[in-house]
């Protein structure tokens, strides 16, 4: 009879053991479903997204192509974010993070100050210079950092609006070579004929 009550009571215990504590005392611990929360729509302003999340509206279309850089959708991009000192500040700050390790602070990639320039030059594969930013539009410059291209990796991990600074920063980093100016036309001169 001992057994048979060990075992019962053995159950008994097995079983409460078992059961939810909220059932038994909820003032034990709190429960995660009684805690304060903000319903979605309870917000007089709209919550917005953590970064790094994927917009409702989905992410920026892909340009498929294998170098979708020099493509027309590429290259006619727009630059919606006007150049300020803000937007070259957050530029230069970004391409000292992403950009500067390969193509130097000052853009020209000199594997002499860059120790990874100088070990891409030495595996064949040469970061170049920016010295040919002026040449490109905005909307190649911004593809071809989303993208990358061959021997530069692609960083779409870059937010867009973080693109378009480095783009901006990239035009006061290297700007716009002076053009020559116009030649003078040449002066007609009268041609004065000895009288006879």
């Amino acid at each position: 009879m001992s057994r048979l009550r060990n075992t019962l009571l053995l159950g008994l215990v097995a079983m409460l053991g078992s059961a939810c504590w909220e059932q038994v005392a909820p003032k034990w611990f709190s429960q995660m479903k009684r805690q304060p929360a903000l319903q979605a729509y309870e917000a007089s302003v709209p919550l917005v997204p953590p970064p790094g999340t994927v917009p409702l509206g989905g992410i920026e279309p892909r340009i498929d192509s294998p170098m979708p850089a020099f493509m027309p959708a590429g290259m006619t991009l727009p630059n919606p974010i006007p150049t300020s000192e803000v937007s070259t500040a957050r530029g230069k700050a970004l391409f000292e993070v992403y950009c500067a390790v390969c193509h130097g602070f000052d853009g020209m990639a000199k594997p002499a100050e860059v120790p990874v320039a100088k070990r891409l030059l030495e595996s064949g594969m040469p970061p170049l210079p920016l010295a040919a930013v002026p040449i490109y539009t905005d909307g190649f410059l911004f593809t071809k950092i989303r993208y990358g291209k061959p021997g530069m990796p692609g960083y779409p991990q870059i937010q867009s609006q973080d693109r378009w600074h480095i783009v901006n920063y990239l035009r006061v980093l290297i700007p716009k070579l002076p053009q020559a100016p116009p030649a003078p036309a040449p002066q007609a001169q009268a041609q004065t004929r000895p009288a006879s």
